[in-house]
């Protein structure tokens, strides 16, 4: 992460395109994104909004990330975490299938809404300035201090390839 030059004006992500791109690029990326949720305690809409400004060559600026992390702490370890973790724990209540199956669709509402709300305090934190080769995912994943390997590479090059499809078909 670094500063922005002076004379150049900060900008910020449109939580509706972030919203479509979460949408369409999630289910490509679900298997990823949640070993990264598991392993790294990497928070998936993070991964997104930043994959999300790489491909439009936004780059970070210093302490947005910071920021933008402690605002979504809140909703995201009280309530988005809560909900998913009440979903996984649904076939010890001796419900039967149909029950189960209603009950988790309900949760699984409030969840999206929970998601949805997180991207919005993201997009009111997140700080980027123009910069043709933004690296942002590398910048949180050092953050979270996810050791660097083949595998990871990998992984990030999936990420940013389905990232650029979303955004080429924009065009």
């Amino acid at each position: 992460m670094v500063n922005k030059p002076l004379d150049e004006p900060l900008l910020s992500l449109d939580s509706a395109l972030l919203w479509q791109f979460s949408l369409a690029v999630y289910p490509q990326l679900k298997t990823l994104c949640l070993r990264w949720q598991n392993d790294y305690d990497a928070n998936i809409n993070v991964l997104l909004a930043l994959s999300l400004a790489e491909q439009q060559h936004w780059q970070l600026t210093s302490f947005s990330l910071a920021a933008a992390l402690k605002a979504l702490t809140p909703l995201n370890s009280q309530i988005t975490e809560g909900l998913r973790q009440q979903r996984s724990q649904l076939a010890c209540l001796g419900l039967s299938a149909a029950q189960q199956q209603q009950l988790k669709q309900g949760l699984l509402q409030a969840e999206l809404v929970a998601e949805q709300l997180e991207q919005q305090l993201l997009v009111a934190q997140l700080r980027f300035h123009t910069q043709r080769n933004a690296d942002n995912l590398s910048d949180y994943l050092q953050q979270l201090q996810v050791p660097s390997s083949a595998q990871l590479r990998r992984e990030l090059i999936d990420l940013r390839q389905a990232s650029a499809q979303f955004v080429a078909s924009l065009s």
